[in-house]
């Protein structure tokens, strides 16, 4: 990953991939370790996430065991993907910083519905990714739908943590605007995150955080390869990148080894793409698949 300032937390520890789900599923310590040197031989790593999906609550035990076993085979910090407060509990009580260099954990994720997660810090120090897609409203949660929403939210939960007793500094938050499918987007979902990255990386209240987006759902379900033959989920994904780093998105979640780049404005994704978000729910598919697709 050669794109200056973009970080990336390695995601592949999770059972939404397919072989990683066989490895989860069959308990196979040895090979999620090899996944695990896997993601770091390739490069660019800062994190890597552990996900055992519904495993986790089934079978807390294999939860500390799989923990354990990554800590054992890498020394980067881990980042644990689960909303769910038990959960979350177990895997900073199962967290050694010390075989990561002294590094914090990530809890992934707190929103304003579950903000009683981070009553848990006295476990050991973390860092924490912020859910700004959904608000608090009425004692119940509310989708986001425009970027100033997203950009209120993720405000207002960062001044909370700031200006409170919560023991973390601007660098411990990291904020997710949240990413679908461009493939299947009738509600400008992928402009929505655009935008709001950048109203977040133009606000000086939210200084020194992070901006991150899980950018591997961009591209899912969509073929391999672009009409012009070059690949076609890489470029997506770049073009996103090309019109969020500049504006402060920092961390992806994301699969070490992508050869992500920013776009020239004439490559032949790009143009798509940057039309494609402009364009209202239909115009805006049919604009994705001509990428792909003859007319």
């Amino acid at each position: 990953m050669a794109i200056e300032g973009l970080r990336l937390i390695g995601e592949r520890i999770n059972p939404g991939f397919k072989s990683s789900k066989e490895l989860l599923d069959n308990k196979d310590l040895a090979g999620l370790q090899a996944l695990a040197r896997d993601q770091v031989a390739k490069g660019g790593c800062d994190y890597l996430t552990v996900n055992l999906g519904e495993a986790a609550e089934r079978d807390p035990g294999y939860l500390r065991e799989v923990i354990q076993a990554v800590q054992d085979a890498v020394d980067l910090p881990l980042a644990f993907d689960y909303p769910n407060r038990a959960v979350q509990e177990l895997c900073l009580r199962v967290y050694d910083p010390a075989k990561a260099g002294g590094r914090k954990p990530v809890m992934n994720s707190v929103t304003e519905l579950r903000w009683d997660m981070l009553e848990i810090r006295d476990t050991q120090p973390f860092k924490v990714v912020l859910m700004a897609s959904e608000r608090l409203e009425d004692g119940r949660g509310v989708p986001n739908r425009s970027a100033e929403e997203v950009h209120l939210t993720a405000r207002r939960m960062v001044e909370r943590i700031l200006g409170g007793d919560w023991g973390m500094t601007a660098d411990d938050l990291f904020i997710d605007v949240s990413l679908g499918p461009v493939g299947a987007d009738l509600e400008g979902l992928t402009k929505r995150a655009v935008d709001s990255i950048r109203l977040l990386g133009a606000d000086p209240a939210l200084a020194g955080t992070h901006k991150l987006i899980g950018l591997s759902n961009l591209s899912i379900s969509l073929p391999a390869r672009a009409l012009d033959g070059g690949l076609l989920k890489v470029r997506l994904e770049s073009a996103f990148l090309t019109l969020t780093v500049p504006a402060g998105l920092d961390y992806i979640l994301g699969t070490p080894g992508r050869a992500y780049e920013l776009l020239p404005a004439d490559d032949f994704v790009m143009r798509g793409f940057c039309e494609a978000i402009e364009l209202p729910a239909f115009e805006a598919l049919f604009r994705i698949q001509a990428l792909y697709q003859e007319g």
